[in-house]
């Protein structure tokens, strides 16, 4: 497509019809698409006229085009032509100006005749009330009553498992009938049916008088066959359209004297019009005649969505009334579906009604919108062979995604090599289609970080590769070092503009199909949640940004180029605002012509997630240290107040600067030595007593201070110690409760980590208080530098992340996926 807008016949014809870009792209997407396909529906060339026809029912109709797989039919035959000026005829651009409805004419009088007039549905029957037919006349046969014979309880029924026991059967019943000297004429369900039956052995079993009846047979060859059907002894292999109206007549007494001509049908009719109008093959004015259908099992599972054995469980006498409720059961299906391309019909046929109306008034501006609309929805873009998607990745790198840094590496890499990666999903969803991929990278951070705000990733063939493997190391380079940030909202409206506005090479956002992934845990600036917006420390800018964009711009960008925006947060609590925000913009912009959005991905499952701004579900974390200072910690206390100060330094690191921090220290009697001061202020010395140990006191100051945590913070427990005592199951009721009371206020369990210091820790009474919440955890530290490692890992939530990582790419690949299939093939 590229390398025909770049031809100068293309350029001469966009000036020729400047409004009309939508449509030249259109038709040329269909004649590329097309010119391959020339094959695809067989066609019959009539060389005496130099015309080209396909079959139509059970004959060749010259009046049907198949698009421009036509035009390209006759370039092919072109030497084969007498007449080479017959190009100049066919060889034209269709443009499609509306659609009529059949169903919404109102015709003076309608009057009709019809041989199933009996088989109506009740749905039927409510369509022709609409047209005012309420009156059926029923008018008997002149030749009497029927000689036909359909034995629906006994042989007139067959369903075979297998398909040599199908053939077997249909071979076994039309010799059977053909050595009794009737004829016999077979109905298949299609060509590809029927050449199955043909190509199997049991076809050859069949005596010298049988004869096949196709829709591609010159008239004179099918007059012929239908001529010979009713013979004595004859076999017609025929496909089901010479089963509605050809007429079979019979003259030969040796048929009739013998029982007439017998009718095999080897499939279940989806309308019982059609099956009456199989059987009026035979038994014809007054002559004799029989039916019976022969059936496979699977062709009902497939056609009816039958199990397999069901069949069995079914009496013979009550065969064909189970047969019958399958077919209403589909019937009324497509009944529906019926009535919703009614609705679809009606649409068009009023929005072409508009468009002549507005030419014949001279209203040229609404008919040209209305056209395009109506064009738009008639004429959509062909189904392509291969298609290429851009996927760039907007990651946050500021210091608060210190713990989702591995998470997102492993994300990206599940989501472009692994097994639920975007082109396995597409490729088992669209398996037609060859997609390829090219990814892009950003790191962003806020507006004091400058001028290391934006880190793109560049090559030599611009801002996206296909080379995968060097992608996800520029990803994992970039996520290797999150800093900055000075607040905690962040600037996802620069970050998008950029992606979108500024990577301006050659080689950018050329592909068809075009995404940015949006990784953060933060809000945007200005719509942090109103529950922090008067604290500074959230957000700096939270009037105007400082390079004077706006929401607007941002979505501008998108909406331009066409990019999907999928906003994958790690904290959906806080940046719910941001993404209703986006998505809001998105929806209302007028240049949005899909109405599209954006897809949020929360990167923590939904019920783990607090369900309203109450005590406990705030964004911060209201940390509570319970350590241990009895005396056989007297030589390790200062390495447990490093790993206490570490545990600070990293939190401050991932811009966690409004946390609160307690500190409750316990041996015999416990002690609350810090109450909830901020993460800046918290004291870096701990002093220290040295008695015997008891957890029961710690506990109950520990759920003290937790009680009274203001409701912007969630509570967080770490219990260490050396020892054991005896109280541990008392200490574990006390959180047991504290837990109960977080999980119905915030709708998830308490926080607790408890750490077992050396080897003189009581395990199996830690883990007795660990117990007290579903998500407690015990931490095992020989020394104090073991003891610091973990701190420090809870501090990052290193644990939660690791945790996550598998749903994440799953979700993420799902998400992508059916935005694609959606968006692009409307399914």
């Amino acid at each position: 497509m590229r390398d025909i807008k770049s031809m100068p016949e293309y350029q001469r014809l966009l000036r020729k019809l400047p409004s009309f870009s939508f449509l030249l792209d259109n038709e040329i997407s269909r004649m590329l698409d097309q010119v391959s396909k020339v094959e695809d529906v067989p066609y019959h060339l009539d060389l005496d006229n130099d015309r080209i026809g396909y079959k139509v029912m059970d004959s060749i109709s010259y009046d049907v085009t198949y698009g421009y797989s036509t035009c390209f039919a006759y370039l092919k035959e072109l030497p084969k032509l007498k007449n080479k000026s017959i190009l100049s005829s066919v060889l034209s651009m269709p443009v499609s100006c509306g659609q009529f409805s059949y169903a919404n004419i109102s015709p003076h009088r309608i009057l009709g005749v019809s041989g199933t007039l009996q088989a109506l549905s009740e749905h039927e029957r409510e369509i022709l009330l609409k047209y005012g037919l309420n009156k059926y006349i029923f008018v008997p046969s002149v030749y009497g009553a029927s000689n036909f014979d359909f034995d629906k309880a006994g042989e007139g029924i067959y369903i075979e498992t297998t398909t040599s026991d199908f053939y077997h059967k249909i071979t076994a019943q039309i010799t059977k009938t053909a050595k009794a000297k009737r004829a016999v004429i077979v109905f298949f369900q299609d060509r590809a049916k029927l050449d199955e039956y043909v190509a199997s052995p049991m076809y050859r079993q069949l005596n010298r008088h049988k004869k096949l009846l196709l829709e591609d047979m010159s008239t004179t060859e099918k007059s012929f066959v239908i001529s010979k059907a009713a013979t004595a002894g004859q076999i017609t292999l025929s496909t089901a359209v010479f089963g509605r109206g050809t007429d079979f007549f019979g003259k030969d007494e040796v048929v009739e004297s013998n029982g007439g001509v017998h009718i095999i049908q080897t499939f279940l009719s989806e309308e019982l019009s059609e099956e009456i109008q199989v059987q009026g093959r035979t038994a014809r004015q007054g002559k004799r005649g029989s039916y019976q259908m022969i059936l496979l099992e699977s062709d009902l599972q497939s056609q009816f969505g039958v199990d397999i054995g069901a069949k069995d469980k079914v009496p013979q006498k009550e065969l064909y009334e189970w047969l019958c409720d399958l077919r209403r059961l589909k019937h009324r299906k497509r009944c529906i579906q019926m009535e919703e391309n009614l609705k679809e019909a009606t649409m068009k046929d009023c929005a072409t009604h508009r468009y002549f109306d507005y030419l014949l008034a001279g209203n040229i501006t609404d008919a040209t919108s209305e056209f395009e609309e109506l064009y738009r929805s008639m004429k959509k873009a062909p189904m392509p062979t291969s298609l290429m998607i851009d996927l760039a990745f907007a990651i946050d790198v500021t210091g608060s995604m210190a713990p989702y840094s591995l998470s997102i590496i492993s994300t990206v890499e599940s989501l472009i090599t692994g097994q639920s990666s975007i082109l396995e999903k597409l490729k088992s969803t669209l398996p037609e289609i060859e997609f390829k991929l090219r990814v892009g990278c950003v790191g962003f951070r806020d507006f004091d970080d400058k001028p290391n705000q934006f880190q793109d990733i560049i090559w030599s063939e611009g801002h996206f590769t296909d080379d995968i493997p060097i992608a996800i190391h520029s990803i994992k380079s970039l996520c290797g070092n999150p800093y900055g940030g000075c607040d905690i909202a962040e600037d996802h409206i620069g970050a998008i503009h950029h992606c979108a506005n500024h990577w301006t090479h050659p080689n950018d956002w050329t592909s068809e199909i075009k995404c940015i992934i949006l990784f953060s845990d933060a809000p945007t600036h200005g719509l942090v949640r109103p529950v922090f917006s008067g604290d500074s420390s959230y957000d700096n800018y939270p009037t105007h940004h400082p390079d004077g964009l706006k929401l607007e711009d941002a979505v501008l960008s998108l909406l331009a180029k066409d990019i999907s925006l999928f906003f994958c947060s790690f904290d959906p609590h806080a940046t719910a605002t941001t993404e209703e925000e986006i998505s809001r913009c998105m929806k209302e912009h007028p240049e949005n012509k899909s109405d599209g959005g954006i897809v949020l991905i929360p990167m923590a499952p939904k019920n783990q997630l607090p369900k309203s701004v109450n005590s406990f579900t705030g964004h911060g974390r209201h940390i509570i240290f319970v350590l241990d200072e009895s005396g056989s910690m007297h030589y390790d206390w200062s390495g447990v107040v490093e790993a206490y100060r570490k545990y600070i330094e990293k939190r401050k690191q991932s811009q966690s600067c409004n946390d609160l921090v307690s500190v409750v220290q316990f041996d015999t009697s416990s002690r609350i030595t810090v109450s909830k001061v901020s993460l800046s202020n918290a004291p870096k010395q701990l002093s220290y007593n040295g008695q015997r140990t008891y957890f029961h006191p710690a506990a109950l100051d520990a759920c003290k201070v937790a009680h009274d945590t203001p409701e912007t913070h969630t509570p967080v427990i770490i219990f260490m110690s050396d020892g054991e005592a005896d109280d541990a199951d008392a200490a574990s009721r006390e959180f047991s409760i504290l837990n109960q009371r977080v999980s119905s206020a915030t709708g998830k369990d308490l926080e607790l980590h408890v750490v077992a210091f050396g080897n003189g820790a009581s395990k199996s009474q830690l883990e007795t208080i660990a117990r007290a919440s579903n998500v407690g955890k015990v931490h095992a530290s020989a020394n104090v530098e073991d003891l610091a490692n973990v701190f420090v890992a809870i501090a990052t939530n290193a644990n939660v992340a690791t945790v996550l990582e598998s749903e994440i790419s799953k979700r993420m690949s799902e998400a992508v996926s059916s935005k694609l299939s959606l968006e692009y093939f409307g399914s």
